[in-house]
């Protein structure tokens, strides 16, 4: 019998059921509880059986946070080390130090939910202490979903709760084109300042064929058609805990084929003579390792425990955001010298800010205005649909809105 008084305690019980046999010749786990009064003990027992017939009684016992913990490990076969690492902070950083965390699983709720992004909101990351923005709730939000989701296949929910609950109202795309952008003219004359720079030549490549950064930097000579001008995106360069390497993209739509023109074509080829020349000054020297990146690094560098990099190695998305920042200051600083001598106030100057992946939008915003269409934009960028194209890019699809007004306006007699 599993509800048996105590003898220490007269009037309380003792309920044990044990949880479902999951490895053939183990014995299954034990759930115990105290309660008060013999019929209470017995409404107690008949709950845990249910609970049992649904799924693993321990696992349902267990908290959120422990749950969570659970689940990270399950997936880490699953995803990139990317994508696992932003599953990890999210977790660790927004949702196990809060209350929610604390809760059984089988009872996280709609409200419980809904509570949860209130508070996140109003007060923020535990950690940082100030209050998070709606985007970084969305994030919370779909993780917290896939967590509650597998849960319920695992038959400790009856239902998912964040299909009820919502996050803050998205009104931005999930896609990796939040950051702003420039227009295509800004573009060009970034490009022009940049000349002669380490970084011209991948932001030439960048804004004549709208790549991602961890495209870019992914790319080998053998995905590029010179003669046919097209170049095949099939990787991406993850980074994640000081670990480098290259990997798949992340969806079927990010896997493509983009056109280039001419004078794409023409950078190319003297980015080609460029890795060659530095190959051959620094190959006698034992400097250089053959890989067939396009953009390598050129340089050959020190670690701080005094192991040499060889040039030709992988540029990093780290030393490539360092190599940029520090181009763009300098460029920077010939423009301020500029705006100063042509009578400007310093006070006026307005410095770039931007990194690489403002010349991908400017790449998007010159096909849209163009008049390419909305779909074929959408592939060459790799987005997951035209609709997300449109929502990132609607200041172009706003401004040709009033196109033709005048000429309608013309034939009532306007101006």
């Amino acid at each position: 019998m599993s509800v048996t008084e105590r003898k220490d305690r007269p009037g309380w019980y003792n309920v044990v059921v044990y949880d479902r046999v999951t490895v053939a010749g183990k014995k299954p786990a034990k759930v115990q509880q105290i309660v008060k009064g013999q019929r209470a003990a017995e409404k107690v027992e008949r709950k845990l059986l249910a609970d049992r017939d649904k799924g693993s009684l321990v696992a349902r016992t267990q908290s959120l946070g422990d749950f969570a913990d659970a689940y990270l490990k399950s997936r880490k076969a699953e995803v990139s080390a990317q994508t696992f690492a932003g599953y990890r902070v999210i977790i660790e950083r927004y949702i196990k130090p809060y209350p929610i965390a604390s809760m059984r699983v089988s009872e996280v709720t709609v409200t419980a939910v809904s509570t949860f992004y209130a508070d996140l909101l109003a007060k923020g990351s535990h950690q940082r202490g100030i209050p998070v923005k709606p985007e970084t709730v969305r994030g919370v939000h779909r993780v917290l979903s896939m967590m509650l989701k597998r849960a319920t296949v695992d038959g400790v929910l009856h239902g998912n709760p964040c299909q009820v609950a919502k996050p803050p109202k998205d009104d931005q795309t999930h896609e990796d084109d939040t950051e702003p952008g420039i227009d295509p003219q800004e573009a060009r004359r970034f490009l022009e300042a940049a000349a002669g720079t380490p970084i011209y030549t991948i932001a030439a490549v960048a804004l004549g064929t709208g790549l991602r950064k961890s495209e870019l930097l992914a790319l080998r000579w053998q995905d590029i058609d010179l003669d046919a001008g097209e170049v095949d995106v099939n990787g991406k360069i993850e980074q994640v805990d000081g670990k480098v390497e290259r990997t798949a993209t992340k969806t079927k739509r990010s896997k493509r084929k983009v056109p280039f023109g001419p004078s794409v074509a023409a950078v190319l080829r003297q980015q080609k003579g460029r890795v060659a020349e530095s190959k051959l000054k620094l190959t006698m020297d034992g400097l250089w390792v053959d890989e067939p990146w396009v953009f390598p690094s050129l340089r050959a560098s020190l670690t701080r425990d005094r192991r040499i990099l060889k040039a030709g190695r992988l540029w990093t998305p780290s030393a490539f955001a360092q190599e940029w920042r520090q181009i763009r200051d300098d460029i920077n600083g010939r423009r301020l010298g500029q705006h100063v001598s042509a009578g400007g106030k310093v006070e006026d100057f307005a410095p770039w800010a931007f990194g690489i992946h403002a010349l991908r939008h400017a790449y998007a915003t010159a096909q849209l205005a163009a008049g390419v269409r909305d779909e074929v934009v959408s592939r060459r960028m790799g987005h997951s649909s035209s609709l997300v194209t449109r929502r990132v890019y609607s200041h172009v699809t706003e401004a040709e809105h009033r196109e033709g007004v005048d000429v309608a306006d013309g034939l009532l007699g306007g101006k």
